[in-house]
Formats: structure tokens, C-alpha cells, sequence
């Protein structure tokens, strides 16, 4: 009797043993019945994670309305389609750039992106949008110009809620216009009643001036309008040379100096050529330099794509400008700025 329980007792116990080691094996759990070991969770949705890459698949998926943009039969106008797409929760900006590049569901319309093209990666940063296109972006969709496919990209991704911004990447590297500088981040693209972009825009910009006292500058904000292609630095230095409109602030850049150039690098270098009567006609002492110096470092600061400014004048660096040493970057100077009464 004692030898037949204590074979019994054996055998219960090999039995949990078995059990246990199977479970722990298989992972046939109460929190995984199916006995699926995950290789990693999925990421947050684009709205919840602005800096979500956008990509991860989800077996979830919901239809919505996006705003497509493609061209008209005649390639003189971007027309919008309203489409009812499927969308993977967690890819809202693949599924909206997926549906541009497979083209329109209206005949009267034409894709605009060329075909072949798929897209390398997708993410939200913030309130931007960068995508990276395979190489056959740069390949030609017939009867389609470069600034169309732009477009189409950038206003169909400013449609969703929340974008403002879009940055185009090619096989990882920024896209860039005929004269090799990058687009950087673009804004959408105001078109008129017919869908044709606007050839200027209008935008707010503050330019600084003199002082009364001359010890501080004082900003002036004005409207201006420029070509969709056109530089925003460029427009600004053209204003300084307006001089104030408030006659009790005093111009700052000397008499007779023209602009000869203007480029800002990626790393937020701006660089101005001016012409020899920049210097030839300074203001007198270090003081009035400054002003000059400050105001214009000041206003051109005023863009997010500009960190510091590097002058040159007809095509050199210069060592000293009115007893001030010249030859590096300077950068904004929010001390000298006084507010206007």
C-alpha cells in the first residue's frame, strides 16, 4: 500500500513538472492564450507621437477623408480630389502619400507623382512632415514640372490637421532646387480660384532701425510680398534699405550700398555680399557700427532659418568695419532692441 502511494505521489509530481516546463516553453498563458511571443509593441499613432517615424503596422484600420492634390489634364492647374481611403491607425501620412502616388480615381485628373516611386521613410516631427522618397522621384511624370510634384506633396500633407510644414528627402538627402540649395522646410502653397500657385506670397517680416537715442534699435513690422521662389533674407535687406517709415527712427544701412547676394547654408549660416560702399560709406565710430551691425543681424534673426550672419563686402571677408572686428559671424543681439512707444 505504502510502495502504491508513494508511486502515485511520484507520478503527480513528474506530471506538474512536465506542465509547468511546457507552459514556460510555450508561453500559453492566461496574458497570451495563443502561445504569440511579440517582437516589440507598435508605436503611437502620428497625432499621438510627433515624432513617430508613422510606419508601424497595425491589424486595425479605419476609412477617412484626405485631401489629394494632382494635375488637370492640361498641367496648368493642381485640382484637389477629396478621397475615402483605408487607413492603418498607425500610418495616417503613409496611407495619405501612398494614395497621391498611386494617382486620381477622377480620369480628368493625372498623378503627379512619377511612377515607381515608393517611400523610404515617413515621420512627424512636431508640426512637420519629412518624407524620404526612393530615387524615382527625381524620375519625370510626362507634362509634369518639378515645382507641380512639389506642390502636390506639400499641400496634400499640410491637409491633415496638425501639419503646417513638409521636408522633401530624396534617398536621404534634402531636395534641392535647379541652383543646388535645399528647400528645406516648405509651407503649403496658396493656389488661386483655377488651382494655379501663386507666384507671390505675403508675409509679415520686422525690420530694426535706429533709435533716437542711437544706443538701441526699434523694430518695424511690414507686409511684403515676394515670389513663391524668391528669398525672404534677400527681401528683408531691401527693406532696411527703404530706411524707417517712422520718422523718428533713423536708417541704419549706409547711403548707396547695393545688395549683391544673399544665401543661407543648412546650418543656418547667413551669408550677405555687399557692395564696397557699405564700408566706404560707414556711419562714424564703433557706435554707429554697431547699429548698423545689430540691426541687420537683428532682422534677419528674425527667420527660424537663419542662426547668425557673416558679412562680406564684394565677395570678401573684411577684418575690421568702423573699428569693429568684422571677419567672423555675428550672432542676434536681443540687448540693444527697445520697444517702439
Amino acid at each position: 500500500m505504502i510502495r502504491k502511494l508513494a508511486a502515485l505521489l511520484t507520478f503527480i509530481m513528474l506530471f506538474t513538472f512536465t506542465a509547468c516546463s511546457f507552459d514556460a516553453k510555450n508561453k500559453t498563458t492566461k496574458s497570451n492564450p495563443d502561445g504569440i511571443v511579440s517582437q516589440g509593441q507598435d508605436e503611437p499613432s502620428d497625432k499621438e507621437n510627433g515624432n513617430s517615424m508613422g510606419d508601424s503596422e497595425d491589424s486595425k484600420t479605419t476609412r477617412q477623408k484626405v485631401t489629394l492634390y494632382f494635375s488637370n489634364i492640361d498641367n496648368t492647374a493642381l485640382i484637389k480630389e477629396i478621397r475615402d481611403i483605408e487607413i492603418s491607425e498607425m500610418a495616417v501620412l503613409r496611407s495619405t502619400v501612398e494614395a497621391l502616388a498611386m494617382g486620381p480615381k477622377n480620369s480628368e485628373l493625372k498623378k503627379t507623382l512619377p511612377d515607381g516611386v515608393s517611400i523610404l521613410g515617413i515621420r512627424r516631427d512636431g508640426k512637420t512632415v519629412v518624407v524620404d522618397f526612393s530615387k524615382e522621384y527625381n524620375g519625370k511624370q510626362e507634362g509634369i514640372t518639378e515645382e507641380f510634384k512639389r506642390i502636390s506633396v506639400v499641400n496634400t500633407l499640410t491637409a491633415i490637421a496638425g501639419i503646417e510644414k513638409v521636408k522633401i528627402m530624396v534617398e536621404g538627402r534634402e531636395l534641392v532646387n535647379s541652383n543646388g540649395k535645399v528647400f528645406g522646410e516648405m509651407d503649403e502653397v496658396d493656389l488661386d480660384k483655377s488651382g494655379k500657385p501663386l507666384k507671390e506670397k505675403s508675409q509679415v517680416i520686422t525690420v530694426y532701425f535706429g533709435s533716437p537715442d542711437t544706443d538701441f534699435i526699434v523694430g518695424e513690422k511690414r507686409k511684403v510680398s515676394i515670389n513663391v521662389n524668391g528669398s525672404l533674407e534677400k527681401e528683408i535687406l531691401e527693406e532696411l534699405l527703404k530706411g524707417p517709415q517712422n520718422k523718428d527712427l533713423y536708417p541704419i544701412i549706409p547711403e548707396n550700398t547695393k545688395v549683391l547676394s544673399v544665401t543661407t547654408s543648412e546650418d543656418g549660416t547667413c551669408k550677405i555680399n555687399l557692395s564696397k560702399e557699405f564700408q566706404s560709406n560707414a556711419f562714424a565710430g564703433s557706435a554707429g557700427g554697431a547699429i548698423t551691425i545689430n540691426s541687420i543681424v537683428n532682422s534677419l534673426t528674425e527667420l527660424k532659418t537663419v542662426k547668425r550672419v557673416q558679412f562680406l563686402i564684394e565677395g570678401k571677408v573684411v577684418e575690421t568695419y568702423s573699428d569693429m572686428g568684422f571677419d567672423k559671424p555675428f550672432y542676434r543681439n536681443e540687448k540693444i532692441i527697445k520697444n517702439a512707444n
